[in-house]
């Protein structure tokens, strides 16, 4: 689990890098676990920002799907365990969250994201929402960002 995502300190700046670089950082539950203690280290007064990436040619694929059909449990149920609380502690620091994008941001990547106060995206970057895709309506908070950072109509 420990390798699923990695951090580093710098100064005052912690980054949090999505570590499973073979499936564009396909969130799996250990993944989860990982960004939910990397986030508690976070809130430490002494970091002043933080930059979530991912490894790799890819910031993040959103849910590794395989995972997802062996869930125990409803969607929501799933959602509320992983997704929810990680999107939480990212909107809670008070401090400067900063998504870098450095490839393919798609699905619950595109939410995870749309929940940092800033994006600052490469020219290697593109944007998929995806949920339609595979029968899902946006999750991990997709529905509120997105229509708030592009307005209504871009966001429809």
């Amino acid at each position: 689990m420990a390798d699923e995502v990695l951090t580093g300190l710098d100064g005052a700046v912690l980054t949090i890098t999505l570590n499973r670089p073979d499936v564009y950082n396909a969130i799996n539950r250990a993944m989860h676990d990982r960004l939910r203690e990397a986030l508690q280290e976070a809130a430490d007064p002494a970091v002043r920002a933080v930059i979530i990436t991912g490894a790799g040619r890819g910031f993040c694929a959103g849910q590794d799907l395989r995972e997802f059909q062996e869930l125990p449990g409803g969607v929501r149920e799933a959602l509320e365990q992983t997704y929810h609380p990680n999107i939480r502690a990212i909107r809670a620091l008070k401090k400067p969250v900063i998504a870098a994008v450095n490839g393919p941001c798609a699905g619950a990547g595109l939410s995870l994201a749309c929940a940092c106060d800033v994006r600052i995206a490469s020219s290697e970057s593109s944007f998929v929402p995806g949920f339609i895709g595979i029968g899902l309506v946006p999750d991990a908070g997709g529905t509120w960002f997105i229509h708030r950072l592009l307005g209504f109509a871009r966001a429809f």
